[in-house]
C-alpha cells in the first residue's frame, strides 16, 4: 500500500477521480472536464496518460489494471482519513442521550455529562448538531452533522501503585479516604493485589483492561484511579505508553 502524499504528488488522484468518470459512463470531455472541474485539454491529457498506464482502454473504458489501481487508492484514502479523525478527535456523528424529546431534525446542543453525551435543545454549548430521529427523554439517540468542539473538562487521571505490605486494614481505610479526597468516579484494579485490596476496601472497581479504561474514563471527562503492584509494572508501562498518547492525558501519581 502506497502513501497517500505520494499518491497525491503523483496526480494519481486525479487518474482516480476520471477512473470513476468512466465507471459512471461518462466518456465526453467536456461532461469529465465539467464534473471535475478541469479543462477539456486536461481531461484529454489525462485520458491519455491512462490508456498508456493501460488503466483504460483505447475506447476510454477502465481495464481490470485500471480498477485495481481505484481501488488500491481508495483504500489508502480511507485509511488515511481514519487515522486523521482519530488524530485529531473530530467526528461527524455520534451516539448521545436524549436530555429532552427530540424529534427529527431537531438542532441539539452536545454535552458530556459522567462520561456520556447528552443532546438537549436548550442547551447552547460549542458542540452541536441535527438529531437523526424521534427520541424520547433518556433514550439513546444518534447526532449526525455535528460542528464545534464539546465544551467538557478532562478529568484526572491517577496512578497509585501498591505492594503486598500494603495490604492492611489501615491502608484500606486510607485508600477509601483517597477515593473520597480525588473525587475518583471510576477504579481500574491491574492484577489480583490491587482487585483484593479493591474488595478489602469495598470499592467498586474494573479488572477488564483496566489501564485503557481508566485513561478513557479520564478523556471523558471522570476522575479515574488505576491501582496496580509491582509484579504488573511492566505490562503497566506498556500499556500506558501505546494510549498516553491516543488521548492525550497525563497520569499523576498518588500514595497512600
Amino acid at each position: 500500500m502506497q502513501d497517500f502524499h505520494e499518491f497525491r504528488e503523483k496526480g494519481n488522484l486525479t487518474f482516480a477521480l476520471i477512473i470513476i468518470e468512466l465507471l459512471k459512463g461518462k466518456r465526453k470531455l467536456k461532461e469529465i472536464s465539467t464534473d471535475l472541474k478541469i479543462t477539456p485539454q486536461g481531461a484529454s491529457i489525462y485520458l491519455k496518460n491512462l490508456q498508456k498506464h493501460r488503466f483504460v482502454d483505447s475506447s476510454n473504458k477502465p481495464t481490470p489494471e485500471g480498477v485495481a489501481f481505484l481501488q488500491q487508492i481508495l483504500a489508502t484514502i480511507s485509511l488515511f482519513v481514519e487515522g486523521a479523525y482519530e488524530d485529531t478527535g473530530i467526528i461527524s456523528s455520534c451516539e448521545s442521550i436524549a436530555g429532552e424529546d427530540l424529534r427529527e431534525g431537531d438542532r441539539v446542543g452536545l454535552t458530556m455529562k459522567k462520561g456520556q453525551l447528552h443532546a438537549d435543545k436548550k442547551t447552547k454549548t460549542g458542540s452541536h448538531g441535527i438529531a437523526d430521529f424521534r427520541a424520547k427523554k433518556g433514550d439513546p439517540v444518534r447526532i449526525s452533522k455535528i460542528e464545534g468542539i464539546i465544551d467538557h473538562r478532562v478529568g484526572n487521571f491517577y496512578v497509585l501503585p501498591v505492594d503486598f505490605e500494603d495490604f492492611t486494614p489501615t491502608k484500606l481505610v486510607k485508600l477509601r479516604g483517597l477515593m473520597k479526597e480525588k473525587k475518583i468516579d471510576h477504579v481500574g484494579a491491574y492484577g489480583i493485589l490491587a482487585s483484593e485490596m479493591c474488595k478489602g476496601a469495598e470499592i467498586k472497581m474494573s479488572i477488564f483492561a483496566p489501564v485503557e479504561g481508566c485513561i478513557e474514563a479520564g478523556a471523558k471527562g471522570l476522575n479515574s484511579l488505576l491501582i496496580y503492584s509491582p509484579e504488573m509494572a511492566r505490562f503497566f508501562f506498556q500499556k500506558l505508553s501505546a494510549n498516553i498518547h491516543k488521548y492525550r492525558i497525563n497520569p499523576k501519581f498518588v500514595e497512600i
